[in-house]
């Protein structure tokens, strides 16, 4: 008989697994009518229709049973709404409803866009390998053979997407800027105050020589096709590509990392280039501890992970930081898990939202999709790319690849 691992019935019912191990028990004492399954000496609830009828059941009448006094209720700070739209307060609020989970990418609003430059900065300072350092390197190794695929190219625009404050690209502009190739540099990113930091560093480093140009957008959805659509169209355009970088594993962050490239896709033309690099998984990194911490080893909320849960109103002491390696899923993750029973109240133009959470509910605040070259190789290929060139670096723990769109 198929069976549900207690993890699964956990994640899908935003419960702890202490939780389904006791309706193991209660089915066990007949206090449930739950079909058991025995596999190894261990007992699991089986994958049948009833028994899902049966939970849903369970977790629905403790809702309702549950004592008002046992529910603390919170509303959002005034900043929430002050540096979000209404649209992206929706985006919080649904993510929220029905994954359990804050999207990364509103984290680098406000004070969130200074804590990351800050933990950027901090990277570059180091010695030891990391994404940044090991990024840079992988560009200055592959250098002549980005020059060999845009030696028939007399400009070349680069398209930065998720800019971030624009360190790894430093190096980049400034060998096209010597070839005299450097056309347009555009900088893509959800966050004006990120933006705003990449603009302040592009003239900082180059002065005059690079125009900025920033573009609010997410790239979860938002195309950016019509940006460069002056230049695709222009009669002396065929001497023109965009090379458009997309560095730092930045879309195994999100819950569908397909989402941006395809969106990313769908952006580029004939003879644009995709530049990608990422940290690919190994069993030694599983363990590690989260340098975003300031204190390693103390579970708590990095300040880079926790600008929407601050503003959200959510008290220290409602919850417990959990951070780990998710063997089911690839993922690394952050989370909270709730200490108490929560109500969050939302306010639109047009009424309000309410949110409710079980205590046991767990909340993520970051992921990391862990993927191996394979992996990303694949993923690449089935939205829509060929990839033309991938390096890793001699430990094989970091990888830069090159891919264009498919043609059909």
């Amino acid at each position: 008989m198929l069976y549900y691992k207690n993890s699964e019935l956990a994640y899908t019912y935003h419960v702890s697994d202490r939780t389904v191990r006791n309706w193991i028990q209660l089915a066990k004492d007949g206090k449930l009518p739950l079909t058991l399954h025995e596999e190894e000496g261990k007992t699991y609830l089986a994958r049948t229709s009833g028994n899902i009828e049966i939970i849903e059941q369970h977790v629905a009448r403790y809702k309702s049973h549950r004592p008002s006094t046992a529910q603390k209720k919170v509303v959002p700070k005034p900043e929430f709404y002050r540096l979000f739209t209404e649209a992206q307060v929706y985006d919080i609020v649904r993510n929220l409803e029905m994954h359990h989970e804050i999207p990364r990418q509103y984290n680098y609003f406000d004070g969130g866009a200074v804590e990351w430059d800050e933990y950027v900065q901090r990277l570059a300072r180091e010695k030891t390998p990391n994404l940044l350092n090991r990024t840079v390197e992988l560009l200055a190794e592959n250098q002549g053979y980005l020059d060999m695929r845009l030696a028939k190219y007399e400009r070349v625009n680069v398209v930065d997407v998720g800019v971030g404050n624009a360190l790894p690209a430093k190096e980049l502009l400034h060998r096209l800027l010597e070839q005299r190739k450097l056309g347009r540099y555009v900088a893509i990113d959800i966050s004006a105050e990120m933006l705003e930091i990449a603009r302040r560093n592009i003239k900082d480093w180059f002065g005059d020589d690079v125009a900025f140009e920033g573009y609010e957008m997410d790239i979860t959805y938002e195309r950016f096709a019509n940006i460069l659509a002056d230049d695709y169209l222009k009669k002396d355009s065929e001497p023109t590509a965009n090379l458009v970088l997309f560095l730092g594993g930045t879309p195994y962050n999100f819950r569908n990392p397909s989402d941006a490239f395809r969106t990313i896709n769908e952006s580029m033309n004939l003879n644009d280039l995709l530049v990608y690099s990422d940290k690919l998984e190994t069993p030694e990194m599983r363990p590690q501890w989260f340098h975003y911490n300031a204190n390693p080893g103390k579970l708590e909320l990095a300040p880079i992970h926790r600008l929407v849960f601050d503003l959200l109103n959510i008290d220290d002491s409602f919850y417990e930081v959990e951070m780990d390696f998710d063997e089911r899923t690839h993922q690394r993750y952050t989370r909270t898990r709730l200490k108490v029973a929560l109500t969050l109240k939302f306010k639109f133009d047009d009424g309000e939202r309410i949110v409710e959470f079980e205590k046991g509910d767990t909340i993520l605040l970051w992921r990391s999709w862990q993927m191996a070259a394979k992996d990303i190789s694949m993923q690449l290929e089935e939205t829509g790319f060929y990839v033309l060139h991938s390096s890793q670096t001699g430990d094989r723990e970091y990888l830069l690849a090159l891919a264009q769109a498919n043609r059909d």
